[in-house]
């Protein structure tokens, strides 16, 4: 070649193009460097959610976050698909960095076999995979600001769609001081069990939801017989209250007018509490314990705030049942994103639900109170009793009276409320002045002097009316009549058993540990967050993942499948229809009675053949049309990009060769 020619530097200009770009890919996308994007995907998969967004900016730059990325990069070791994600996870490990440099400072480090990184590893508690016996691979996060300091010890690939969430809730994590108090109650033991040491019996753990719960918050377990909840406790969490005193529905009721706020799951046929937890060992001993009430109300607070709710009745809905020992059940609810609030902070990322034997509530306008349903049920659903629904387990409906209703299943009261105990502390021995009921202790001196009061004008023969007694009793046991603000809040859904493991996680293959199955546990999560006082995570929570289905081929399969289906319905018709006339003529011997019946079979033999020779025709030809659909869009999408730019290649050679030839 002439290097002086026009060929010849035009060759050679076309390799330093190719070797600068390459140089630049190399920088950019290989070193990370400038990291520059145009993120044109559907879902915005790669830019930051507004919600981290926020965490971020509330970083304090005195107190910098560092984020160590442990990666191994050997290709000995490394599977190919982890070494896949590692690249995505440094994409978005370095949209977090862009977005707070000065608060946040990014550690790349390269734990391959037996190097210095690999010790630094295991000192922040990354977990190794095991490979080829004697060697590990590392793909985590150790997130540190000062002392504080959370691992995310492997990033399962199986969890994409989590990953800038659990980025997020760790840098908020290490950035804060103190966590915010969750309290739960509940009739069933949810906070897990310890060993039974007489019977050597393996205790329980706690639900999944209380361990995701540990990780943000500090949950305290709250006695089913308490008389008080702590103030410094944000957000109650009531769980499947069966049987519940009403002296606990007094504190829980002065926890919410003084401030708190109360997330109250109940069921009116918990098949949790009545197939796992009903006959427990007792702790001590390991004997069986008492039976749980599968049944749960809070009948005088709902009252109070204006919800009505039959605990022996149980939504069946035909639209959205799902799949119990091996059959469809409409009391075993797969809820769609159509069945749930698309406007509300706490429903409205989420993708579907599963609810089991759920309830329904109705409300009663109460003034100052503002009702949000975020669950319902469809149109075609009605109310059956519990016993009824129990069966539905085992057979199938033989009759259904759908209402034309959506049936609520989870709804939001906000406002001011009211005490649903006019009268001031339940009597009884629970709810006596001893036990302290949910007054503050400030309060008890102030209290004892009024009821001494009280007890000496009574001796004394005045005769106070009833409504200055009532007012007096009110104020001497220190009742609070009606929230201390209008931001009152309270959240309730009709459900229990959609929080039980088995029912919103399985255990992941690769790692061990239970992973979410649906929108169940983020629901969950996403309301305590909220009545909590957060809200930044919720729209990370649930991200989509960059491991899209390939609708579009299935859009173009089935438009096959459409044009051929007729063809094979009828062909089919007439391939029962001749195995019905078959049927008479054939005899348990095998043999035939009359020759005219076995020429006859003959023929119908001879014709099942030929249609059968027909269907299989037909379905070569439509896998013929689908291969070859598939066969054009697997060629376009290699070859339109490099078309394209071989395309502008010659646009611009043409352009300049007619500029040369002008000049």
């Amino acid at each position: 070649m002439n290097f002086n020619s026009k060929e010849g530097t035009a060759g050679i200009t076309a390799l330093l193009v190719i070797a600068i770009v390459i140089a630049v890919n190399f920088l950019v996308g290989g070193l990370g460097l400038g990291n520059f994007r145009l993120d044109l995907t559907q879902d915005k998969l790669y830019t930051l959610n507004k919600g981290t967004r926020t965490i971020l900016e509330r970083l304090n730059p005195d107190k910098p976050v560092t984020i160590r990325y442990y990666v191994t990069t050997e290709d000995r070791v490394m599977p190919p698909m982890l070494k896949s994600y590692a690249n995505t996870v440094q994409d978005m490990l370095l949209e977090f960095q862009k977005a707070a440099p000065d608060k946040l400072i990014l550690e790349k480090l390269i734990p391959n076999p037996n190097t210095e990184d690999e010790d630094r590893a295991r000192e922040d508690d990354l977990q190794g995979m095991s490979v080829n016996r004697d060697d590990n691979i590392y793909l985590g996060l150790a997130i540190q600001s000062a002392a504080q300091k959370e691992v995310l010890p492997f990033l399962n690939p199986n969890e994409e769609t989590s990953l800038e969430y659990n980025v997020a809730r760790a840098i908020q994590k290490v950035s804060k001081t103190t966590k915010t108090v969750v309290g739960v109650m509940s009739s069933m033991p949810i906070m897990g069990s310890p060993m039974y040491p007489f019977q050597r019996q393996q205790g329980q753990n706690p639900w999944i939801l209380i361990q995701q719960l540990r990780m943000d918050y500090e949950v305290r377990d709250i006695p089913m017989s308490s008389d008080k909840i702590d103030s410094d406790i944000s957000t109650l969490l009531v769980i499947h209250p069966a049987d519940i005193t009403e002296a606990t529905e007094y504190a829980i009721d002065q926890y919410l007018l003084k401030g708190g706020k109360v997330i109250a799951l109940v069921d009116p046929q918990s098949l949790v509490a009545q197939r796992v937890y009903s006959n427990q060992p007792n702790p001590m001993t390991g004997q069986p314990g008492g039976m749980i009430n599968p049944s749960s109300d809070l009948a005088n607070l709902f009252k109070a705030w204006g919800v009505s709710y039959n605990k022996t009745m149980v939504v069946a809905d035909v639209n959205y049942r799902g799949m119990a020992q091996g059959g469809e059940n409409p009391v075993e609810l797969q809820l769609p994103r159509e069945a749930l609030n698309s406007e509300d902070r706490i429903t409205s990322n989420l993708q579907s639900l599963r609810m089991l034997m759920a309830g329904s509530f109705s409300i009663d306008k109460k003034d100052g109170i503002e009702a949000t349903t975020l669950i319902s049920s469809s149109e075609a659903s009605e109310m059956i009793d519990t016993t009824e629904a129990e069966k539905l387990i085992r057979e199938k409906m033989t009759s259904f009276n759908p209402s034309g209703r959506r049936q609520i299943m989870a709804v939001r009261l906000s406002g001011k409320f009211k005490t649903a105990f006019p009268g001031g502390r339940p009597k009884g021995p629970a709810g006596s002045a001893e036990t302290g009921g949910a007054q503050e202790d400030a309060t008890a001196p102030q209290a004892e002097v009024s009821a001494t009061k009280e007890v000496q004008v009574t001796k004394a023969g005045d005769k106070l009316p009833s409504e200055e007694k009532k007012e007096e009793f009110n104020i001497s046991d220190g009742t609070i009549k009606e929230s201390v603000s209008n931001e009152g809040m309270v959240v309730l859904f009709s459900d229990v058993d959609m929080m039980y493991d088995a029912l919103c996680a399985q255990q992941d293959p690769m790692t061990g540990g239970l992973v979410a199955i649906n929108s169940n546990l983020p629901l969950m999560l996403n309301t305590v967050e909220v009545l909590s006082g957060g809200g930044e995570l919720l729209e990370i929570r649930s991200r989509a993942s960059t491991q899209r289905p390939f609708t579009k081929m299935d859009e173009l399969r089935e438009k096959v499948e459409k044009d051929f289906r007729p063809k094979l319905q009828a062909l089919q018709a007439k391939l029962d229809e001749t195995a019905q006339k078959m049927g008479p003529l054939r005899v348990k011997n095998g043999q035939l009675a009359d020759p005219r019946q076995v020429k006859e079979l003959n023929e119908l033999m001879e014709t099942q053949s030929v249609i059968k020779r027909q269907v299989r025709e037909i379905k070569k030809a439509q896998n013929k049309d689908i291969d070859f659909t598939q066969s054009m869009i697997t060629l376009m999408n290699f070859l339109v990009v490099p078309l394209l730019v071989v395309c502008v290649g010659l646009a611009l050679a043409i352009r300049r060769r007619i500029a040369t030839a002008a000049v």
